[in-house]
């Protein structure tokens, strides 16, 4: 009788603490690739990483725009791994968001162009993460610009922390269909 009575209080302990254990996400992109990390307990659950579709360096002031398009997609398929993000992201809590880009071009004119597209893109982005996620510390968005040489490159890096319990919640919810 004592054993399934502690039984179940251990069972009943376990699952509390579950509910309110935080799961932490890393999402890294650098050297080419996405990488996303998830963390429960500090322990690494799960993996995943995706490498760029093309080379986003040293290429020539056409191929940019291209290059930036790839980039989009690259986000689309990492957005839509993970297709409950947008309902559990009111819930979270984001601890860090860094968002470095060097942009560069032989025209002046063509780099100042560039960088204000890239800084409306980044503007949208900081709006649509604010709007969406409680934050935690400042934003590191950068957008640097390089004269006389074509080069682009880009690293991105942000925590995302979030209750188990809050997670399940809003999966269950988006299951249902409310």
């Amino acid at each position: 009788m004592w054993i399934v009575i502690s039984f179940g209080l251990a069972v009943l302990l376990l699952v509390a603490v579950a509910l309110v254990a935080r799961v932490t996400v890393h999402i890294c992109y650098d050297q080419k690739k996405w990488n996303i990390r998830i963390r429960v307990f500090g322990i690494c659950v799960h993996k995943r990483q995706f490498k760029q579709q093309s080379s986003i360096e040293h290429t020539s002031a056409d191929d940019i725009k291209q290059q930036l398009s790839n980039l989009f997609t690259d986000l689309q398929r990492m957005w839509n791994s993970f297709p409950y993000l947008l309902q559990i992201t009111k819930s979270a809590e984001m601890q860090q968001f860094r968002w470095h880009t060097t942009i560069g071009m032989s025209d002046a004119a063509a780099v100042g162009t560039m960088v204000g597209l890239v800084w409306t893109i980044k503007g949208i982005a900081n709006q649509i993460i604010r709007s969406n996620f409680q934050i935690r510390q400042p934003f590191d968005i950068q957008v640097q610009p390089v004269f006389q040489t074509s080069f682009f490159d880009t690293s991105f890096q942000c925590i995302v922390s979030i209750r188990t319990g809050k997670a399940m919640q809003a999966i269950i919810s988006n299951a249902r269909g409310r």
